[in-house]
């Protein structure tokens, strides 16, 4: 879905801010009181790839009279969250209160923890000099201290980063931070811990209640922490232990414990309980393992715990199938989700068509197209008692369209369904290029001003320069294709575009009506019907910005 309000007289202060963030620019007469209320967005919902961020930055820059890399008070307090689009250069020089608006934050780059480290180490904020820093200091800075380096870290003492870290770190899980982003935490605030070089415990005996601690292991480097974790303390704690334990270096010695306590192999019961240790595991180690259960499988193939190489996801997965009686059913195929694309093609087609039709909807892109067109030849069959109905038809083999021929797109065409982008530029590359512009208008339809959001994407540019000007013209939405034959007749047949809204292409953003709306998401493939209001078009917004995000 990519059609918006187009209203010039809205009070921006009423109107969701994340819708603002595609407003037309060019519409707005207030501009101070437009980028109020758009400070409270969310600027990491849109695509990198629409630039959107930067565009907005700019039009800000001179609504506020901003020039140079210093932003004043008033400044960084009209910006709001569009301070976690800016670099170093912005942060380091402008007014303290920069650092507040960056704890609204949902992640931050490297540049951008420089620039915060840079302001923070001139003492020139509410925080005072580094110097003088303590435990209060870390409470008074929200989540920032998640993302701060060794340098930052190495203020504190060892008993305020404890103290801290106890409360923190809880905190943290119920936010659902990535896996990655907690390993970094615990590299940065640990680094500074001094180990003796020794052939024994030094740091302290791991014990049912050093585990208890919420800032475990903490205060351990690798060597004391393997020193000190004793193999009957692991073989009654595996779980408490695993799931405090982020860092590799760690992980490692974990793993290499439990392989001495059970040398045949890993089985089902301590798998289960492994969480992101067992990420770990060479190939080799995997192949040992014991993964006779479904409840196995989805334990660690749990995206939660982070991503398997390739190679790491087929031994798992194999290693499974190779049980007597395992297969891949519709439970085995919602476990795996998108590493079904680490099986070879033969392995796929022992999927069976009541297995697939069952199972979730599932992200094929990362397959090659031998392992697309395997999966959708399968769903094909699956489905086709459904495909008198096309709208469920269609939401049920959209996850397999990069499968399908050109032939079945085109007779998808035809079928008054309008083709949302993610599921576009995973097609067949082949079949795509292919496509001429009448095919094209027909599967988009009412999305077809995508395109020209999207028209500099790989796929879509590669497409639309293979086809001539005046049969680009008939879609009427501004593309721009190779140079008309001088031979041709160039005179424009129009499309007779199927849509209940006014379409405007701006270079900012698209426009409509919101009126009687009807249109296709990509979210899940499905449609999606609305009716006028305000209220509704939150909704609407939220489910294309999802797919924003995620089309780069």
């Amino acid at each position: 879905m990519y059609n918006y309000v187009k209203d010039t007289s809205i009070t921006f202060s009423d109107v969701p801010s994340d819708m603002l963030l595609y407003h037309n620019y060019s519409n707005v007469q207030n501009c101070r009181s437009y980028f109020s209320a758009l400070g409270a967005a969310d600027f990491s919902i849109p695509s990198s790839f629409l630039n959107i961020q930067k565009t907005l930055f700019n039009n800000a820059q001179t609504c506020l009279g901003i020039s140079g890399f210093s932003l004043s008070q008033t400044q960084v307090g009209i910006l709001g969250n569009m301070v976690c689009t800016l670099d170093s250069s912005y942060i380091q020089n402008s007014d303290p209160l920069i650092i507040e608006k960056l704890k609204n934050c949902g992640d931050l780059t490297a540049s951008q923890v420089t620039g915060i480290q840079i302001l923070l180490f001139s003492g020139k904020t509410p925080y005072g000099n580094p110097s003088t820093w303590k435990l209060q200091t870390l409470q008074q800075l929200g989540n920032l201290p998640l993302y701060l380096n060794t340098d930052f870290w190495a203020k504190f003492s060892s008993m305020d980063k404890m103290t801290f870290l106890r409360s923190f770190i809880p905190t943290l899980k119920t936010q659902n931070i990535p896996i990655t982003t907690l390993q970094r935490l615990f590299t940065a605030s640990n680094t500074n811990i001094k180990s003796k070089r020794a052939a024994e415990c030094t740091a302290g005996e791991i014990t049912e209640a050093t585990i208890a601690d919420t800032s475990f292991p903490n205060g351990y480097d690798s060597t004391q922490f393997d020193l000190c974790l004793s193999l009957t303390v692991l073989k009654n704690n595996p779980a408490a232990i695993t799931q405090k334990v982020v860092d590799p270096s760690f992980e490692r010695i974990i793993l290499n414990k439990l392989n001495q306590l059970y040398p045949s192999g890993l089985e089902d019961s301590v798998l289960q309980i492994l969480g992101p240790t067992s990420h770990v595991a060479t190939v080799s180690e995997i192949s040992n393992w014991t993964i006779t259960t479904i409840d196995t499988l989805a334990s660690l193939m749990n995206p939660v715990n982070g991503a398997w190489t390739l190679d790491q996801s087929t031994a798992v997965i194999m290693n499974y199938l190779s049980v007597p009686g395992n297969t891949l059913g519709t439970g085995e195929i919602n476990a795996v989700g998108s590493s079904l694309c680490s099986l070879s093609t033969s392995v796929l087609r022992t999927i069976t068509v009541n297995s697939l039709r069952f199972a979730n909807p599932v992200d094929l892109s990362s397959c090659s197209s031998p392992q697309k067109n395997t999966l959708y030849n399968i769903a094909v069959i699956a489905f086709i008692n459904e495909t008198s109905n096309i709208p469920k038809y269609y939401q049920l083999i959209c996850p397999f369209l990069g499968g399908a021929p050109l032939s079945d797109i085109i007779t998808l065409a035809a079928k008054n369904i309008s083709m949302d982008i993610t599921t576009f530029i995973n097609l067949d590359p082949n079949v795509i290029m292919a496509l001429n512009v009448s095919t094209i208008h027909d599967l988009f339809r009412n999305n077809l001003p995508v395109l020209k959001l999207f028209e500099n994407n790989t796929v879509v540019q590669s497409w639309r320069l293979l086809q001539y000007q005046f049969q680009l013209d008939t879609l009427r939405i501004g593309l721009i294709g190779k140079q008309n034959p001088s031979t041709a007749n160039t005179t424009p047949t129009v499309n007779k575009i199927s849509m209940n809204t006014t379409t405007t292409i701006t270079k900012t953003s698209v426009l409509t009506t919101f009126t009687n709306y009807t249109a296709n998401t990509t979210a899940g493939c499905a449609t999606v019907h609305g009716e006028a209001g305000l209220w509704r078009l939150s909704l609407f917004v939220g489910l294309l910005t999802v797919t924003l995000h995620t089309v780069h």
